[in-house]
């Protein structure tokens, strides 16, 4: 899993250019689809997102052919409880990387291959920002209109699943993993009515589950339900789920499960080790230098544990408390 359960469902269904493909084709127009040769979509590395967003934004980077040329498509997960009015902003900032890395690979070219921005939104509002560049611009509409040839214009295109009914998105052109996901994604803030409604898909996952793969995937899925509840009888929900998912998903349910508890075991193990850790730390540092100021402490009481082991191996050789906390 990466940095967040939406986040790992989000890259492990759509790097795949079969289900990204059927995604994408679906939100750009008509004439601009016809255009794009979606059969040679292919996945490029890297992410491009500020790393302080890391928790609530995710992206995948892809290359197409478009008529004689290629052109990008990046497509960025938004899965926060609001909208971020400065989307359009942030995403020119990811652009302009985009292109730095392309000419550091191609220091000669001299010209630089289109982006397509796509945007996959689901909020408890949905999506109520702006979706063009030039509507963040403090100027006067009538002004605006005499510098548009001098200032960036662009609009990335909004896929909104925050309110779209169950039956637009199981009506979707796309692979049924692709749909799954997405209605997983459209009713993630609410975990019980998830699997509450997860009978009426199955016929859904009964055609993920023949694909090829089709097992592992569902895998996933499960894997996310149970990442995303936290309800105050999770052993209930997880009965819920298994009746929901129907008979041949229990295996691979309960595996899960068995897993998530193990995790979360241990887990809970190596936090109560490291406390231990600050605690010790702390001992040490008031025996060696008397009082700690409180911004020392709070420092110490936060720090992870490759931090701990440093500082706890400087403690007794150091000469001052700054030496134990910023030597190298």
């Amino acid at each position: 899993m990466t940095s967040t359960p939406h986040d790992a469902l989000f890259k492990s269904t759509f790097c795949h250019p079969e289900h990204a493909a059927a995604a994408l084709r679906q939100v750009f127009s008509a004439p601009l689809a016809a255009r794009i040769h979606f059969a040679s979509l292919t996945l490029q590395p890297g992410s491009f997102i500020d790393q302080e967003l890391a928790e609530s934004h995710s992206d995948l980077l892809f290359t197409a052919t478009l008529e004689e040329t290629s052109v990008f498509l990046y497509v960025l997960f938004e899965h926060q409880s609001t909208t971020d009015p400065l989307m359009a902003f942030r995403l020119l900032g990811y652009m302009v990387r985009i292109w730095q890395a392309y000419l550091k690979r191609h220091p000669k070219e001299t010209r630089l291959p289109a982006i397509l921005p796509v945007v996959l939104h689901h909020s408890e509002t949905g999506w109520t920002g702006a979706v063009a560049f030039q509507e963040l611009l403090d100027v006067p509409p009538g002004t605006l209109a005499l510098m548009a040839e001098h200032v960036p214009q662009f609009r990335f295109v909004l896929d909104d699943v925050s309110a779209e009914p169950d039956e637009a998105l199981r009506a979707r052109a796309m692979t049924a993993l692709g749909r799954l996901v997405l209605w997983c994604f459209r009713h993630a803030r609410d975990p019980e009515q998830l699997v509450a409604r997860l009978s009426e898909w199955d016929e859904v996952v009964q055609e993920v589950r023949r694909a090829p793969d089709g097992r592992a995937a569902l895998a996933l899925v499960w894997r996310y339900i149970l990442t995303i509840a936290d309800p105050p009888q999770p052993e209930e929900l997880m009965q819920r789920l298994l009746v929901a998912a129907g008979p041949e998903a229990k295996e691979e349910i309960v595996t899960i499960a068995d897993y998530l508890r193990e995790q979360g075991r241990l887990a809970g193990e190596r936090e109560g080790r490291l406390e231990g850790q600050r605690s010790t730390l702390l001992k040490l540092l008031r025996l060696r230098f008397s009082d700690l100021p409180e911004p020392i402490a709070a420092r110490v009481l936060a720090a992870d544990a490759a931090q701990i082991e440093r500082w706890t191996e400087r403690v007794l050789t150091a000469p001052t408390l700054d030496d134990v906390l910023t030597a190298r």
